[in-house]
């Protein structure tokens, strides 16, 4: 059977992310009032952020994987002076296109575009990649990508994973003809490799209840999971919502419910306003009145006069409406795994992961650690988690990362030994989360942005923290912060964390991206006064400041401190100086503490926003370090970041990219160079391919003078070959 997912009803329906929570373990719902669910304390807020699964819950079966074709083509070659870049076009399988990356999914300066008006240009989904044989001349990159098919209300979307080799005689890619299509999945995410290349593995996100239709190895969510873990959705609530309160459901979800009215063939505003000025004289319902227009305090009681109106028929088509677009519950993630069999074979599924919501707004990345020092081997992987309220109908995002013991196949998610966590890093609703792994002191771990004011009580900042897998109060505990970038929402952020890359078993390298907004005499000033700090003997981690005390943090846990008056996020005349972007890089201890510790701005453009940051060790002493120039002040041009339509691409396409090398103590070795042919998307990473090789794959024509669109079936596949291995 070659049933394929629908992404117009799978893929997450965020205009915006649920809004602040009064702490990292609040719930939201979408009406009011909030209730709070759960055990981890926090406030209470309101949202109308929705995920969807598959939409026909239960018909059929699902399809197994099938074959597919991957086709190499023509090698070109760019000297950097300090390196080379050697790229490969590659034909996607069977020579589909890329699928494009979600709607509302936040980068690091922008958001790609609204769900209102699907058929706007975009940027390409996710692709994740792993290396094997990195001791040989001849190592292997795994590709898992989205791919798509057909367009509109017909495109589907499944994932894909193959195989490449690198040819040392070309310096480049061959393929192998190891390749499967997933029509298992709607998405594949996160993808690892053995040392020798013999497991494989890839995160596959498939439907809600799946594996009670499929032949799954396990269900570890069933078997080792917390309650909310196995809490799969709140469809019940919400029919007791329905019940209970319509009028205030409609209201409160105004944009996601109105829709029933405003699209049906018949019902007319003019037919009810007659009634609802008698019934509410003192409501001024203006000149040209719609459904779209009724707000107010009386909005709620006139939605409820509406539906009282309704025909029976009418009524419970809008039930149907509301349960068609208002029920959130979660979809499945799946780890598949091919252990010494080909691609093509029907690999081994577990289900892993129950609170994906639909939607994904961080990097879901798997890493497989083989035969540690304990003899263990396990995999772990991040993805941002919903949290339902089993009583009301409503949810709260965060994010959790999964710690799988493949040895037994089982999670120890509570208990002395537990490691990893289900939910809760960072304080607030959790944007993006990235994982990482450090060998030297054997720990999982991830950075995460949310949307929390953590220190500084300003409503949008967005807070950075790196959480542990063994922390021992894993419930509660938000993990360690290393910085705030302000925002006024949680989908309008200039900034956040991308990625932490271990040194060694005391330290890690944590890379985000941030606007400046405190002035730097005022910063000054605060030191010297506070500290005594002799500001003109600058160091790169204000290595003056306490040993207990982190100087940027105490500055803004101080309310009488003031920060640079930004320009609003979500639109503008031009862009200005106070929404201009910066690149820093900070040395955390091993636990992800920064105590003691600042950022250390690698990267500050005076005219343009930089984004999209890379950062890798070449295990050599140097570091690979990218990242890419976006829209400036001198090209004068509107700035409105809220839809593609007026030039938000600028934001998620960039005008350049640039690689330099840099070392531990993060002095520049090597660069910058301009790279304009060759880039890489803003939410993937690269993989060590040894022997001072890093490689990624992207599309062709990434920049936005010659963009070749979000959707292509030739792609580049890239490796970085740096001089200093010599």
């Amino acid at each position: 059977m070659s049933k394929l997912f629908s992404k117009k009803t799978l893929a997450v329906a965020f205009t915006v992310i649920l809004a602040s929570c009064g702490g990292g373990g609040g719930s939201s719902s979408d009406s009011d009032p909030a209730q709070s669910s759960g055990d981890s304390g926090g406030g209470q807020g309101s949202g109308d952020g929705s995920g969807n699964g598959s939409g026909d819950n239960g018909s059929g079966t699902l399809p197994d994987n099938e074959p597919g074709t991957v086709t190499v083509g023509d090698i070109e070659t760019a000297d950097l002076g300090f390196a080379q870049i050697t790229s490969r076009d590659i034909t996607l399988p069977n020579g589909q296109t890329n699928a494009r990356e979600v709607h509302g999914l936040p980068h690091y300066i922008a958001r790609t575009d609204s769900t209102q008006d699907d058929n706007l240009e975009s940027v390409p989904m996710r692709s994740y990649t792993a290396a094997c044989a990195t001791d040989t001349d001849k190592p292997r990159m795994f590709v898992s990508k989205t791919l798509s098919e057909g367009s509109g209300e017909d495109e589907v979307t499944y994932g894909t994973v193959y195989e490449l080799q690198y040819n040392p005689e070309t310096s480049s890619f061959d393929q192998t003809g190891n390749t499967t299509i997933l029509k298992q999945c709607y998405e594949s995410h996160g993808i690892a490799a053995s040392a020798d290349c013999s497991r494989v593995a890839v995160l596959c996100n498939t439907e809600y209840q799946a594996n009670e239709r499929y032949d799954v190895q396990g269900d570890l969510v069933e078997q080792y999971g917390s309650d909310w873990m196995k809490m799969e959705n709140n469809i019940s609530a919400i029919d007791g919502r329905i019940e209970r309160d319509i009028g205030l459901m409609i209201s409160t979800n105004h944009s996601q419910y109105i829709g029933y009215f405003t699209d049906h063939p018949t019902l007319k505003f003019e037919d009810f306003l007659p009634g609802l000025k008698e019934n509410f004289p003192e409501t001024d319902f203006g000149d040209s009145p719609t459904f779209k227009t009724i707000k107010g305090n009386e909005m709620q009681e006139e939605m409820a006069y509406i539906v009282e109106q309704l025909s029976e028929d009418d009524y419970n088509a809008m039930v149907e409406y509301i349960r068609a677009n208002g029920y959130k519950y979660n979809d499945q993630i799946w780890l598949m795994e091919w252990d010494n069999l080909a691609l093509s074979e029907k690999p081994a599924a577990y289900v892993v992961n129950k609170m994906h919501g639909g939607g994904h707004a961080g990097a879901q990345e798997l890493i497989y650690v083989e035969n540690d020092s304990q003899g263990r081997t396990s995999y772990a992987f991040s993805v941002t988690a919903r949290v339902f309220d089993s009583s009301y109908g409503g949810s709260h995002y965060s994010a959790g990362m999964t710690v799988i013991d493949r040895d037994n196949w089982s999670l120890n998610m509570s208990g002395s030994n537990n490691r990893g966590w289900y939910w809760l890093c960072g304080y607030g609703h959790v944007l993006n989360i990235r994982a990482f792994y450090n060998p030297g002191n054997e720990k999982y771990g991830a950075i995460c942005t949310s949307d929390g004011g953590k220190y500084y009580q300003s409503r949008g900042l967005n807070t950075i923290a790196i959480k542990m897998e063994d922390i021992s109060s894993y419930s509660s505990f938000e993990g360690y912060y290393n910085y705030l970038i302000p925002s006024d929402n949680a989908f309008f952020s200039n900034g956040g964390g991308h990625t932490v890359v271990p040194v060694d078993k005391d330290t890690n390298l944590s890379l985000i991206v941030s606007p400046k907004y405190i002035d730097d005499e005022e910063m000054n000033r605060f030191l010297q006064s506070e500290y005594g700090i002799d500001t003109t003997n600058e160091g790169p981690f204000d290595e003056q400041c306490s040993d207990n005390t982190n100087c940027f943090f105490s500055y803004m846990s101080n309310s009488d401190n003031p920060t640079i008056a930004r320009q609003g996020l979500r639109s503008g005349d031009a862009l200005e100086s106070s929404s201009l972007t910066r690149i820093g890089i900070a040395r955390v201890d091993g636990d992800g503490s920064i105590e003691g510790q600042g950022f250390k701005w690698l990267v500050e453009e005076p005219d343009c926003q930089i984004s999209d940051p890379q950062l890798i060790d070449l295990r050599n002493g140097h570091y690979l370090f990218g990242y890419a120039q976006f829209q400036c002040i001198s090209d004068n041009l509107s700035y409105n970041r809220s839809s593609a339509k007026n030039g938000a691409m600028r934001m998620l396409v960039p005008k350049a990219y640039y690689v330099m090398e840099i070392d531990a103590d993060l002095n520049i070795l090597q660069g910058p160079v301009k790279l304009t042919k060759f880039g890489w998307g803003g939410l993937d990473e690269p993989v060590f391919l040894g022997n001072g090789k890093v490689a990624w794959s992207y599309i062709k024509n990434p920049t936005i003078d010659n963009y070749g669109g979000g959707q292509q079936n030739v792609w580049q596949a890239m490796i970085y070959h740096s001089n200093s291995v010599n």
